[in-house]
């Protein structure tokens, strides 16, 4: 009988050893959610960046989505980056996949009267889109082991024909052309 009753209060001391394992548990878990939520509540409300991103962005974002719920994904990115996208959908369009491309500098993009946004000229934004094509700066010629392997040019307002080894109309302001002329037929 003494057995017995040693392995039922055995018992109950372990319950009551899981059931402080599990309060202590929860009560650290519901904790650090309560803080996690007053970090996100902070970062939406206090931080600018955030702030426009959720109250700006992501909003008009949703609202453009649901006005035109029939566009395909181009036609979204086309109404919201304008000749961006274009001039990116061309160079992807115009060059195969393994390409290597000379990309226009910042400050091509940026000429008095072109209608580039800024954005454009970032080499990791441009990347984005035109994956897995390569791109190399003009300022990274020296040190890029793709330098020598470089099959088209990006001219954007007039800049950049001067990398190629053939004239080019000088009438032309926006184009990818290959570094190897093609031939004509």
């Amino acid at each position: 009988m003494q057995s017995e009753k040693t392995t039922k209060e055995g018992k109950q001391e372990k319950q009551r050893k899981t059931f402080a394992v599990y309060a202590v548990w929860l009560a650290r878990n519901v904790l650090f959610m309560v803080l996690a939520l007053l970090l996100v509540k902070y970062t939406l409300t206090k931080q600018p960046a955030y702030h426009w991103v959720y109250s700006s962005l992501l909003k008009e974002n949703m609202a453009t989505i649901k006005k035109h719920p029939e566009f395909t994904f181009e036609e979204k990115m086309k109404m919201k980056l304008g000749v961006d996208y274009d001039y990116l959908l061309f160079i992807k369009q115009a060059t195969p996949e393994n390409a290597v491309i000379l990309y226009p500098s910042q400050e091509a993009f940026l000429k008095k009267g072109s209608p580039f946004k800024r954005e454009i000229g970032n080499k990791l934004y441009a990347t984005r889109f035109l994956y897995p094509r390569l791109l190399i700066l003009e300022s990274e010629l020296e040190e890029s082991r793709y330098a020598d392997r470089i099959t088209h040019v990006a001219i954007v307002n007039g800049e950049g024909k001067d990398r190629l080894p053939y004239q080019v109309d000088p009438e032309i302001q926006h184009a990818v052309l290959p570094v190897v002329q093609p031939k004509k037929q």
